[in-house]
């Protein structure tokens, strides 16, 4: 069968207005989750990042679905997370197409292609500065936090969203 995202999503999702009121819901009860489908009996079934993850990987044949279903997983993941809590960062080695109709969201930090190979290496020292500076905050944050989900659970100066780094066509990386 066949699961449409916006019905996943509930079907005012669509709106702004309904974006903005599950992203208040989400900043009151935050889970690192989306809906990514629909099970037994027509129930949604979502990935949740902290209980499931945090890394996954999707294999399939050439056109499967692989690139369709990453999309869907940065929108649903758009929809339900405000981007002070989650951003993403896409790895798109299919010339940038891959990822093209989410490129503007604003959660989106950065999207690498293969089309500019001193990007691609730029981009992966960026991410290496970025853990830097994530381990410099959480060494020197009072209260003391250990990992991300300690950070987030206290009221703090600097904000540190979540990062989702997607790659499409990960053997070319």
């Amino acid at each position: 069968g066949t699961a449409r995202l916006v019905d996943l999503l509930g079907g005012g999702a669509a709106t702004a207005q309904a974006v903005v009121e599950t992203w208040a819901r989400t900043r009151r009860s935050f889970r690192l989750a989306a809906p990514i489908g629909v099970g037994a009996g027509d129930v949604p079934v979502e990935i949740d990042l902290r209980r499931d993850g945090p890394h996954a990987l999707l294999a399939g044949t050439t056109g499967s679905g692989k690139s369709e279903f990453l999309q869907s997983l940065v929108v649903a993941f758009a929809a339900k997370i405000p981007p002070d809590l989650l951003n993403f960062v896409l790895i798109d080695y299919k010339g940038g197409s891959a990822f093209r109709e989410v490129a503007a969201l604003p959660h989106v930090v950065g999207v690498v292609t293969d089309l500019d190979e001193r990007l691609s290496a730029r981009a992966l020292t960026s991410l290496r500065a970025e853990m830097r500076r994530r381990e410099h905050l959480l060494a020197t944050t009072t209260p003391p936090a250990t990992n991300i989900i300690e950070y987030q659970s206290q009221p703090r100066e600097v904000p540190l969203a979540n990062v989702l780094i997607i790659i499409d066509e990960f053997h070319r990386l």
